[in-house]
């Protein structure tokens, strides 16, 4: 049986020991919500990024990954469902800092969000 995208962030989370952040972003990339765990997380992944007025872009490499995931989405054939799970890690091999990505599709095109679970992840995990 196939594992759904939030049942797959929800494994990783539990056997990944340390701090998990989620950033929601709508469909036009406008940061909607962002926790505390998230901010310091993007920190370790980026240390140029701030988020002094809580709507600073998302670093480079995290954007890209969004517009990968709505490239990939099949928004049309199962509206109810999660579509496009992408799952990258990112950082220095000492820190690294596992991302997950899945856009939750809505009725509208407008309407859909992106979801990113970002989690420390064990040195050497890299590739």
């Amino acid at each position: 049986m196939r594992m759904s995208a939030a049942e797959s962030c929800l494994d990783d989370r539990m056997r990944i020991l340390g701090s998990t952040g989620a950033i929601v972003l709508s469909a036009s990339c406008r940061l909607l919500f962002i926790d505390r765990n998230a901010i310091g997380l993007l920190g370790t992944l980026d240390s140029n990024w701030r988020t002094t007025t809580g709507v600073e872009p998302l670093p480079p490499c995290l954007m890209a990954m969004v517009q990968e995931i709505a490239a990939h989405s099949t928004i049309d054939r199962c509206p109810d469902s999660l579509s496009a799970h992408m799952s990258q890690v990112f950082g220095s091999r000492s820190q690294p800092i596992r991302v997950q990505g899945f856009m939750v599709p809505r009725n509208e095109q407008q309407d859909r969000r992106f979801v990113l679970v970002l989690s420390r992840s064990n040195p050497g995990t890299m590739t």
